[in-house]
């Protein structure tokens, strides 16, 4: 039976000259120089050369190693020795090598990231691609935001839930869903737990979520997929304005910890993100148009449309952090959004952006939670009061006043890591163009 106890190549790295080491990973690069070749061999922390040289090592063993193919699976043991020449100052010494699967043919793709690639093909081979560290490194950045989410949630005494991804009704308007067949019934991929979440804080008062999402949208553009996950929160006996301080609160905790935690990947990409300090700016729908009429655009703002694209970046580039979007006109809003008492034209509703020429990472604010109110808000949609039963029951039988938000956990990802499109912080992502691999 073959050993497959191994030292991670960041750890090998730390070792003493002369300790022995057992390495084991991708076969990433051979260079043959007459009776001397150099492997570079890599795992999931890191890389590390090995060096043979012929004269040094038994014929078998140096055979092997020359007949190395790219992404060959091996374990290596041998001696860790110090080399200022090698990369990181550091090298192994083979004793012995064993290929725990071969490959089959060269590799389509240079996973070491020396030949350029476009993005079609970095998509379209995205099950190789993923292995590059320019690719790899939003995704683990991402696992550091969802780690992050949940202790911040955790320490607020917040629950987390997890919605249904199939349903029977629309949440926010039926242009945008994908229908499937569920058994002999028509139904739908979730828009968002969003109708979930409202039923959950009856039980717990105060509910989180990193869940996912699906929105047929034909947009190809660098800010829109169709599947991505959201930070979804909701709590009981909240309104637009507490919510906003849970969500500006939670942007730093985030933020802040995942630069802290996160170093290695970030570094990867060559990127220092600034901490956040919190206290964002305000800013209501009204003057925010008003401001984009001062800036140079193309096309004419409307005041009363949501915001273009241009309109959205200039108002990014305007601001040097996070900022809210307040007081959004109650058509650019779901049938869940409350109506501002003493304007009915607006709701209690907001955005957050980003800045930097960036885009929005969040819509939230304080939701419907009169009987009433909300079946006018169905009918006022066009959509039928039977097909929202069970939801509203939730009104006819006791919900408090609650707010929440959903955060794009992508978006926010990407923002962090200042890559070009969201796709990027995305494993295997889904548009208009890309249903595989």
């Amino acid at each position: 039976m073959v050993d497959l106890s191994k030292t991670f190549i960041k750890d090998a790295k730390k070792l003493t000259d002369g300790t022995k080491v057992a390495i084991g990973g991708w076969a990433e690069h051979l260079i043959h120089k007459g009776k001397i070749c150099f492997l570079t061999v890599r795992d999931s922390t890191g890389r590390i050369q090995v060096t043979g040289i012929k004269t040094k090592l038994p014929e078998e063993l140096w055979e092997k190693l020359l007949a190395l193919k790219n992404e060959t699976i091996i374990r290596i043991e041998g001696l860790v020795k110090k080399n200022d020449k090698a990369p990181g100052g550091l090298e192994v010494i083979p004793e012995k090598l064993d290929i725990l699967n071969p490959v089959f043919g060269p590799i389509p793709i240079d996973v070491t990231g020396r030949t350029p690639m476009d993005e079609g093909t970095i998509y379209a081979q995205r099950e190789l691609t993923i292995r590059m560290p320019l690719n790899k490194a939003p995704l683990e950045v991402k696992s550091f935001v969802a780690h992050a989410t949940r202790e911040f949630f955790i320490k607020r005494g917040f629950t987390e839930i997890f919605t249904p991804l199939i349903v029977a009704t629309a949440t926010e308007g039926g242009a945008s869903l994908f229908p499937i067949k569920y058994f002999e019934e028509d139904a739908y991929l979730a828009q968002s737990g969003q109708f979930y979440k409202q039923a959950a804080i009856t039980a717990h008062e105060k509910v989180f979520g990193i869940i996912p999402s699906f929105r047929m949208e034909k947009s190809r553009t660098r800010k829109h997929v169709s599947e991505f996950w959201q930070i979804e929160v909701e709590a009981a006996f909240e309104d637009h304005i507490s919510i906003m301080q849970v969500l500006d609160d939670m942007m730093v905790y985030v933020v802040n910890q995942t630069i802290k935690t996160a170093k290695e990947p970030l570094a990867v990409l060559g990127v220092k993100p600034k901490k956040l300090k919190g206290g964002f700016p305000r800013i209501s729908f009204k003057d925010a148009k008003e401001l984009c009429t001062s800036f140079e655009l193309e096309v004419s703002v409307d005041m009363n449309d949501d915001f273009t694209t241009p309109e959205e970046t200039a108002l990014s580039n305007h601001f040097k952090t996070p900022f809210f979007i307040t007081e959004w006109p109650t058509h650019t809003r779901g049938i869940y959004y409350r109506v501002n008492d003493d304007d009915p034209n607006i709701s209690n509703s907001f955005d957050l952006v980003a800045p930097g020429g960036f885009a929005e990472l969040c819509t939230g604010g304080q939701r419907v939670h009169e009987y009433d109110k909300m079946i006018e808000a169905i009918k006022k949609q066009g959509f039928g009061v039977d097909s929202y039963k069970w939801y509203l029951n939730l009104f006819k039988y006791g919900i408090p006043p609650h707010a929440g938000y959903g955060v794009g956990i992508e978006r926010l990802t990407w923002w962090i890591c200042g890559n070009h499109n969201v796709k990027q912080a995305i494993m295997f992502p889904r548009n208009v163009d890309i249903l595989r691999p």
